[in-house]
């Protein structure tokens, strides 16, 4: 058989200016060719939330994969409908919903909008403009501002007024009446972790729900342990409120620790309007059997081993040993972050590149932007405090030298 060179492959995507070749991953470790074993602060792709190759994933796949792979769409089975309700009660969401799986969180945003967008007769979007909801041309950034309303919060973070947000004047000028949906990205905006006030959120949830619209839950990559609740949406108190529920909410990535499959919540009074209706959506892999099985045992396993819990501990003592580097150096400006969604804004003197492949040659595997000059750590919710010392004594030795 003729070789056939690795040129062949298309890159549509270009990282830094090195080598990184990926031969075996397990748990929190990627074996690479170039730099041997390296710990992975980035969760894969911030999907693997139980670390690679997990021995229920991998024993799941290998027992179901020759039962039930794929079907087409006329067919149902158990999967779907039982993956709601076991994830419904493990992640304590209040309310009834149902739900449909796709592949990946780009589709699931996508759709959720639609629905949205066709069971209000609106087309019109309100989103924060830090947030990312997809890589489609409808979802990206920039946005089409005929059908977005994308709102600056950049003064928002600094805010110190005791007055509402309605008061303020900031943003008076939306008509509430035109928006389809509120589309909520809980905290990640795009890996640089900026977690919008609450105040914020309860007024732009209150007016989107008092005119009508709906609020979608962007929670992609906030979901599953990440933010070191179930969901990002969690931490805000205006969910709380019956009135205010999620009425629809996009997953993805850690739903099936790297499996790709995705999928959309969305409230049971809802569904039964899109069943009722002609309002089709078809693609070749919804509710897939086997993407739902898989994401059953990423649901059980969570439950079983309290690795919400579990994460939220290592994401504070991460932001504390990270906090402890900062006041001793002086070279972090910020450490932000929620449970193990995390990043280390740099001061000047040290660029983010360049701190990445120090980390590299080191043993650890890290997100980082050059724009914002940051290093993002996501681990798995498995990751250990032995994990996190050995990366904070590197940083540590980087950012002196």
């Amino acid at each position: 058989m003729k070789e056939v060179s690795a040129d062949s492959q298309i890159k549509l995507f270009s990282g830094p200016e090195i080598s990184l070749t990926a031969i075996q991953a397990s748990g929190t470790r990627i074996r690479t060719k170039e730099y041997g074993e390296l710990i992975d602060f980035e969760s894969g792709c911030w999907a693997n939330v139980l670390g690679h190759s997990r021995k229920e994933i991998v024993q799941t796949i290998s027992e179901n994969a020759g039962l039930l792979f794929h079907t087409h769409h006329y067919f149902s089975t158990e999967h779907p409908g039982t993956l709601v309700t076991e994830l419904v009660k493990a992640a304590g969401l209040r309310g009834s919903y149902k739900g449909n799986f796709i592949s990946s969180g780009s589709e699931a945003v996508s759709l959720a909008v639609s629905l949205a967008e066709y069971i209000t007769k609106r087309e019109k979007k309100l989103s924060l403009s830090i947030s990312y909801h997809g890589t489609s041309s409808e979802l990206k950034i920039p946005r089409n501002s005929t059908q977005w309303i994308d709102l600056d919060v950049s003064n928002c973070f600094s805010c110190q007024k005791s007055s509402s947000c309605s008061e303020c004047g900031n943003y008076s000028s939306i008509d509430f009446s035109s928006i389809a949906a509120f589309v909520f990205e809980p905290g990640n905006s795009g890996g640089i972790v900026l977690c919008p006030p609450k105040k914020l959120i309860s007024f732009l949830v209150e007016n989107t729900k008092a005119s009508g619209g709906f609020v979608i839950l962007n929670e992609v990559t906030t979901g599953f342990g990440r933010t070191g609740r179930w969901f990002g949406f969690q931490h805000y108190d205006v969910f709380n409120s019956e009135s205010h529920l999620p009425d629809l909410i996009a997953l993805g990535k850690g739903l099936g620790n790297g499996y790709p499959i995705s999928g959309v919540l969305i409230k049971s009074n809802l569904a039964r309007v899109i069943e009722g209706s002609n309002f089709r959506y078809v693609q070749s892999h919804l509710d897939d059997p086997l993407g739902c099985i898989v994401a059953r045992k990423v649901v059980e396993v969570i439950s079983n081993e309290e690795l919400i819990e579990i994460g939220n501990k290592m994401g504070q003592y991460l932001r504390q040993s990270l906090n402890e580097i900062r006041e001793e150096t002086k070279k972090i400006i910020e450490v932000r972050g929620r449970g193990l969604m995390n990043v280390i804004a740099l001061d000047q003197s040290h660029h983010s590149l360049e701190v990445f492949k120090k980390l590299l040659e080191r043993g650890f595997f890290t997100g980082y932007s050059e724009l914002h000059n940051l290093i993002r750590l996501y681990p798995p919710l498995t990751i250990k405090t032995e994990e996190i010392d050995r990366l904070c004594r590197s940083l540590k030795e980087i950012l002196i030298n």
